[in-house]
């Protein structure tokens, strides 16, 4: 007869909440630690000012405007990486050369330093065009990629039969591939877009791109306002984390849709 008491699991959807409000809480405490400690309210303002700060920020009407065009950046340079990386990686998988000709462009974009693209885009372009463009060279290295290994990694056995039985291209499409890649594309897609937020504030910082989130941070750091540089700041991590909501949805989306599919 087993004495030992069984061990009582959190729910995974309790999880989902507690972990995060947890370090949320300890990231606070050690911020108002320090805050509290070096006695600086210009140089790391209490919790409360951010906070205070933060409710000036949002009410007004120009925040929204940047908010919403600077979401619309990052929406558009993702949403163009993603068409550009899926498209080539199938292309690049079906036609070998392709891909060996990609594959250095792909690691010079990789490796090239994101400032240095940045300042060189910005004496190319408008300024209201370089966030756009930086969002979609940093993250398409990484989308095709991912794309690229996760294509050319669907199992060979399951093609082979497909040849063998003649299944139509859609169906191959929808039955092989598709549940084969959309797992590990919504895990990198979800990387990808936060690394397109970063950079495209990044870039609207540099590139001093007027009704943004990045030029508002520019201003608040110029005058030394600290208090609203961190406001801004919880803008944009907030942000990044419904960029990120988003792709996490879609894919329960995905994964409830084949857990209910109808088998044929």
């Amino acid at each position: 007869m087993k004495t030992a008491a069984k061990k009582k699991k959190i729910p995974a959807a309790v999880g989902n909440v507690v972990y995060p409000v947890a370090a949320l809480g300890v990231v606070l405490a050690v911020w108002a630690v320090v805050s509290a400690a070096k006695d600086l309210p210009l140089l790391v303002p209490g919790l409360d000012e951010i906070f205070t700060e933060l409710g000036r920020v949002l009410s007004r009407g120009e925040t929204w405007r940047a908010i919403g065009l600077t979401a619309g950046r990052v929406a558009g340079s993702f949403a163009l990486s993603f068409l550009f990386a899926a498209v080539l990686a199938a292309l690049g998988t079906v036609f070998k050369p392709l891909h060996r000709f990609l594959s250095p462009v792909v690691t010079v974009l990789q490796a090239a330093p994101t400032m240095a693209v940045i300042l060189i885009v910005a004496v190319w372009l408008d300024r209201g065009e370089v966030p756009l463009l930086i969002g979609f060279l940093i993250c398409f290295p990484l989308l095709y990629n991912t794309m690229h290994t996760a294509i050319a990694g669907v199992d060979a056995e399951l093609l082979q039969m497909a040849e063998v039985y003649r299944i139509r291209p859609l169906d191959r499409l929808t039955g092989i591939y598709l549940p084969s890649v959309l797992p590990a594309v919504f895990d990198g897609g979800r990387s990808a877009v936060s690394l397109c937020v970063k950079v495209v504030i990044a870039a609207e910082v540099l590139a001093q791109t007027a009704g943004s989130i990045g030029i508002e941070m520019q201003r608040a750091s110029v005058v030394f306002e600290m208090a609203r540089l961190m406001a801004w700041t919880v803008v944009a991590i907030v942000m990044s984390f419904l960029f990120e909501g988003v792709v996490v949805l879609l894919k329960k989306l995905w994964e409830g849709r084949r857990k209910w599919m109808p088998s044929k």
